[in-house]
């Protein structure tokens, strides 16, 4: 896979804005600056497992389709991101992977479709870790209840998010994986 020096960057900046969204989100100002300079630090785990290993699975996805792609932020919805985060919740829409050339409907809907698998695949390993009571736990289902929000706000079926790609390409596909990141993202952030 090829990278240019400005997707590396778009890549960085995002990552650094949606670690601090994050991070006010899930746990505010409430505590000492050294506390959040290592909730920062975790938050930016979580967001390069999660935002950064999703964007990247696109990425894989289209080179495996002989399809040049490329990651590009989107500086309003970094934006909006911050901005929701002192609400309590990540819009997280920093950009996305560009693919250039002709899709048909099934090979964007595959190309989609990975990125939110990818991040129902790894929010499930680190729940389990949490369950299993690893030694640091709670950074494990921290990190895992963002990968289980990212795949549930990206399959939303609005355009350009991924749900919208993956429905028109294979709705029990769509269904599933939205009824799947939905149920996590209603019982580990939202606690029903």
């Amino acid at each position: 896979m090829i990278f240019r020096r400005v997707e590396i960057e778009d890549i960085i900046i995002a990552t650094l804005v949606l670690g601090l969204a994050f991070e006010i989100a899930f746990f505010g100002f409430k505590n000492t600056l050294t506390n959040f300079i290592f909730l920062y630090g975790v938050s930016i785990i979580a967001v390069l497992t999660g935002f950064v290993g999703h964007e990247m699975l696109h990425k894989y996805a289209a080179f495996r389709y002989n399809y040049f792609a490329e990651f590009r932020r989107w500086n309003l919805g970094l934006i909006i991101a911050l901005s929701t985060s002192f609400l309590g919740i990540v819009f997280a829409a920093p950009g996305a992977t560009n693919i250039y050339g002709y899709l048909d409907r099934k090979t964007n809907g595959k190309i989609a479709a990975s990125g939110p698998l990818y991040n129902l695949i790894l929010g499930s390993i680190f729940i389990s870790f949490y369950y299993l009571g690893f030694p640091f736990s709670g950074i494990f289902l921290f990190i895992g209840t963002i990968n289980v929000w990212l795949a549930f706000f990206n399959l939303w079926p609005i355009p350009p998010l991924d749900g919208s790609k993956v429905i028109t390409w294979n709705i029990p596909v769509y269904i599933i994986l939205l009824a799947t990141s939905g149920f996590l993202t209603l019982k580990f952030i939202f606690g029903l």
